[in-house]
């Protein structure tokens, strides 16, 4: 599958390369399975969300999975987490949200072709995109990373 990155006229939207750049992440250094370069997210449970809790709000950052998109937000927040991350910079009114990925429509989409796929147990699944399509592989959508 081919993963586009999207640009937006009329709005800066930062994307997360220059997210990372300007806040600096620390590396999660409570996950033994990080690896050697090191994982940037911190968990929503155990030891890893009480650290992230103990830091000050203002270099605190929510992974969000919002509607059709994915976003960090600043601060600490509960509802639709995915994640942390612990800054080194502070964040300001000026970028206190960085939009990551949204999903878009997918160019086989259409809500009226492609109705319901029922699997053999009888639970339906509604796809709005041809099932043969490489992009969204039936889907309908597909995502797009924000390059800011």
């Amino acid at each position: 599958m081919t993963i586009k990155e999207v640009e937006f006229e009329g709005t800066e939207y930062h994307g997360w390369d220059a997210w990372f750049d300007k806040f600096k992440p620390i590396k999660n250094h409570l996950d033994k399975y990080a690896g050697t370069d090191g994982s940037h997210m911190f968990e929503t449970y155990g030891a890893e969300v009480e650290y992230v809790q103990a830091q000050d709000p203002k270099y605190v950052w929510t992974y969000i999975d919002g509607d059709m998109s994915t976003l960090l937000v600043a601060g600490y927040h509960y509802v639709n987490r995915l994640g942390y991350y612990v800054t080194t910079v502070p964040w300001d009114s000026e970028w206190d949200s960085c939009l990551l990925s949204v999903e878009v429509e997918c160019e086989c989409y259409d809500e009226q072709a492609y109705g319901p796929y029922t699997f053999p147990n009888g639970h339906e699944y509604y796809e709005d995109g041809d099932r043969d399509c490489k992009l969204c592989e039936g889907y309908g959508l597909k995502t797009e990373y924000v390059n800011g």
